[in-house]
């Protein structure tokens, strides 16, 4: 017989994760919708035409891809996958938020403040804080050129994580343009600026040397590529952003990246803004301003994103946009490992009743109960059988155990006039 099991990458998730799930969710759409953010809902499965193309680089490889169905399913006469499948699970939300705009702006205001927060799936290998299927938790502005699209994605995003009790984290930016500057600087033309930045992404993954012989690989010279990160590790420590003319960036470039990091400093409490020559972002489709939010206790990014003014042109629409996503499985991880207070506990009372003779009274129970403010779980015990207290004592260590703030009570009917605390 074989073993059951979730789908590799993929996982069960217990009632106590499954409440801290939900309590951080509703924490980040509370501080979403505070700044201004307006919460919608694209499909899973999107056309493959839709995402393919679309500048999402490797997680396009990632792709669960669906099968035709009916008619248009003829395997016997498919000679390659373009003839078996049309369709995708999304690999993030970004992509289907540019469709979605495409055929909805008519009935959106301008600009627009998008939330989506849903599942995404990659077919990538599982690891810490990495599943097959994962939870994002965007926002998008759509509509505005201006760097205060930049500022109060930022904003919001740090107001999310502070809501969640998440501190000494900081935002590092970047912007591609800046990138393309030094990247022409050492010699590197427009067609290797795409590989490069994917390479160069994996710098707070892996170690300086495997990235340069990436960059190698991937066609730079051993002198390039060591040139190249000496000079962006030389910049990283930098505070003068005017510097970069001197590496042929523009001074409008510079200055941008100034007036988003002047203005996030000023807007939110305790966080870093700094400077990060480092901070790439593989996806193609980003254009100029990229940011990550790191954490000292968890390896990679906790969320980032950037903007990204062409992508919208794919769906035929000229229109700029810029956005940020929170990792919400690297977050719910971070809160874990940090023991935070996100969940408020509940009073779980369990009603004990002999359903021979008591059913009724169990019901009326429940819903007087219920309205002063229990969650109440019925339990038919015949009279005279094994006494379920023990039962019910390890079911509610178990959830306390999963990291539960409920309380939970008691009541036999006939027996208890008031609900017994069992534990708190």
């Amino acid at each position: 017989m074989q073993a059951p099991r979730p789908f590799r990458g993929m996982r069960d998730i217990l009632p106590g994760e499954k409440d801290l799930r939900l309590s951080a969710l509703e924490r980040i759409r509370s501080a979403y919708q505070s700044h201004g953010f307006f919460e919608i809902e694209t499909p899973m499965v999107e056309s493959l035409e839709a995402l393919s193309g679309a500048g999402g680089d490797e997680n396009e490889k990632l792709m669960f891809k669906v099968l035709k169905r009916g008619d248009k399913l003829n395997i016997d006469e498919s000679s390659e996958e373009a003839d078996l499948v049309d369709g995708a699970l999304r690999y993030d939300l970004t992509v289907p938020l540019a469709r979605f705009y495409a055929i909805n702006q008519s009935k959106l205001p301008r600009p627009f403040y998008s939330m989506q927060l849903g599942p995404v799936f990659r077919a990538e290998r599982p690891q810490r804080g990495r599943f097959r299927q994962f939870t994002q938790a965007d926002i998008d502005v759509l509509g505005d050129p201006t760097f205060l699209a930049e500022v109060q994605l930022l904003v919001a995003a740090t107001a999310a994580l502070h809501a969640l009790g998440i501190e000494g984290f900081e935002i590092r930016l970047n912007d591609r343009r800046l990138l393309e500057g030094i990247l022409l600087h050492h010699g590197i033309e427009e067609p290797m600026w795409q590989p490069v930045m994917v390479a160069l992404d994996k710098l707070d993954k892996v170690e300086a040397a495997a990235v340069a012989r990436e960059l190698e690989e991937r066609g730079l010279s051993e002198a390039q590529a060591r040139e190249l990160l000496d000079n962006l590790d030389r910049l990283q420590g930098s505070a003068d952003l005017g510097a970069l003319v001197e590496y042929g960036v523009a001074a409008d470039v510079a200055e941008w990246i100034q007036q988003i990091q002047r203005h996030v400093a000023r807007s939110v409490r305790d966080v870093a803004v700094v400077f990060d020559p480092l901070t790439v972002r593989g996806l193609a489709y980003y254009t100029s301003t990229v940011y990550e939010l790191v954490h000292p206790s968890w390896t990679g990014s906790i969320g980032g994103g950037g903007r990204y003014d062409r992508l919208l042109e794919r769906f035929g629409v000229d229109f700029p946009a810029c956005g940020i996503s929170l990792g919400f499985e690297r977050v719910v991880g971070l809160i874990e490992e940090l023991g935070l207070p996100v969940r408020s506990g509940k009073r779980r009372l369990t009603v004990i009743f002999d359903p021979q003779s008591q059913s009724a009274e169990a019901l009326s129970s429940a819903r007087h109960f219920r309205r002063d403010g229990y969650c109440v779980t019925l339990l038919a015990h015949p009279s005279g059988a094994r006494s379920p207290m023990k039962r019910i004592a390890l079911a509610a260590e178990e959830l306390k155990a999963e990291g539960s703030r409920d309380s939970f009570y008691h009541l036999t009917l006939g027996v208890d006039h008031e609900p017994r605390l069992l534990i708190h």
